[in-house]
């Protein structure tokens, strides 16, 4: 028996693609000055550790307030993840953005690696679990980059 598993889930794909729909709407608003930035901005990042660590890959410069707030500092203003509890998903908070287009195209590109970061926990998570009688029987690439995952149950 053979159970194959797509690692780049949907829903992180969706998720990708409404998070930057979603950042670029607010942040054309925000450059217009109608955002009201104490609502912060819906985000993908879910996972505390993952994003913490993106971000310390990414190159920024990362306070940790806490497990559910984290404030960096761009080239491009100053950010601010936090959410309410581990249970939900981060929001972006803005403050003294200078330069909008190239936060924007840092959001794009951070999005991604956060994705690819995501991927790699999923990866090693399904490798660390599985039971004596399974075995990766191959693994492909796709070309969106996600992971085809084909794993024998004897």
């Amino acid at each position: 028996m053979s159970c194959i598993l797509t690692l780049a889930s949907a829903a992180i794909i969706a998720g990708l693609s409404m998070s930057t729909a979603t950042s670029l709407a607010a942040l054309s608003n925000f450059s217009e000055g109608k955002e009201n930035i104490e609502k912060g901005i819906e985000t993908m990042f879910a996972d505390g550790a993952i994003l913490l660590q993106t971000l310390q890959e990414y190159g920024c410069c990362v306070e940790t307030v806490s497990e559910n707030e984290y404030v960096v500092q761009t080239n491009c203003g100053r950010l601010r993840y936090k959410r309410e509890n581990a249970a939900q998903g981060f929001k972006l908070y803005l403050d003294e953005i200078a330069d909008v287009e190239g936060l924007l195209e840092n959001i794009r590109s951070f999005e991604s690696d956060y994705g690819r970061n995501v991927q790699a926990y999923t990866y090693n998570h399904i490798k660390e679990n599985m039971t004596d009688d399974m075995t990766i029987t191959e693994e492909t690439v796709l070309e969106d980059n996600s992971m085809l995952l084909t794993i024998s149950i004897s």
